[in-house]
């Protein structure tokens, strides 16, 4: 889930990189780089189980920016999500993340 500047959160694809930023890439739809850039992005990563139940929430924090060339990953990942777009990563973000932060639930058995 990616919130950006207090809005809704909604659900994006992210590639979190090695030194712990995040791509989220939204292919030829430049709507998402528009309204992000330069402002706080918060992501939420949940861990759970088949039934709904959440053990772990990550949580990042930083500012956005447009995703350069030169951001993407060699060889570039692929997911479920990124396969079904057009050129995923021909626009979208890049998270310059300054603080993560972990939470047990403690609600998977």
């Amino acid at each position: 889930m990616v919130s950006i500047d207090g809005r809704v959160p909604i659900r994006l694809a992210c590639v979190i990189l090695d030194s712990g930023d995040l791509l989220i890439p939204v292919g030829a739809d430049r709507s998402l780089v528009r309204s992000a850039v330069g402002r706080p992005v918060t992501v939420e990563f949940a861990q759970g189980d088949r039934q709904g139940n959440i053990g772990w929430i990550v949580i990042g924090v930083g500012l956005a920016r447009p995703m350069r060339h030169h951001d993407p990953p060699v060889p570039l990942p692929r997911t479920t999500v990124t396969a079904t777009m057009t050129a995923p990563f021909e626009n979208g973000i890049r998270v310059n993340i300054a603080r993560f932060s972990g939470d047990w639930r403690g609600t998977i058995a």
